[in-house]
């Protein structure tokens, strides 16, 4: 998709982003599936805008924003990071979501990054499938690691080395 791109995410993407966390299909795939408040928001803003070690993007196609990706947890003496991302507008072309991940995954392994790591709740197979296509590996499994309205849920946790990425062409 050539009319497509990332930006860094800017204070005017607030409102937007905090629609598409709070959404049920986004949410309920979160650490914490709680309404986000504004406050809460603001906050969280405020502290990745001036976190070197935290990068955050809006994916815009067609003119229009769709999507969210970040990169966190940045490991200079290592060479790598986490990432997260999710499409947060319902009603988009195939292909939108490989689209911005391969934006994204060129983007971060050109900033001397070398492994790109992911957690994935046992509840979202497709993110796991996504990450498996996109060349992630599984590398473990982090047994009942986090706690959703009184249940524990096992995270599977996954990496994608620089010289494993093919760009997307899969």
């Amino acid at each position: 998709m050539t009319d497509s791109f990332l930006r860094k995410m800017k204070e005017t993407d607030l409102e937007q982003v905090l629609a598409w966390r709070n959404s049920e299909p986004i949410k309920r795939y979160m650490y914490t599936d709680k309404d986000i408040t504004w406050q809460e928001h603001v906050n969280w803003y405020e502290k990745v805008s001036t976190d070197s070690d935290h990068d955050v993007f809006i994916y815009i196609q067609h003119g229009k924003p769709i999507g969210l990706v970040q990169f966190f947890d940045k490991q200079k003496q290592h060479q790598r990071c986490f990432w997260g991302f999710y499409i947060g507008e319902l009603h988009v072309p195939k292909g939108s979501g490989t689209n911005m991940a391969t934006l994204a995954i060129n983007h971060i392994f050109d900033q001397r990054v070398r492994k790109i790591c992911a957690e994935v709740i046992e509840t979202n197979r497709t993110s796991l499938h996504f990450h498996q296509k996109l060349g992630f590996k599984v590398e473990g499994t982090l047994r009942q690691h986090i706690m959703k309205e009184d249940q524990y849920y096992n995270v599977w946790a996954l990496g994608l080395l620089k010289e494993d990425w093919k760009g997307g062409s899969r």
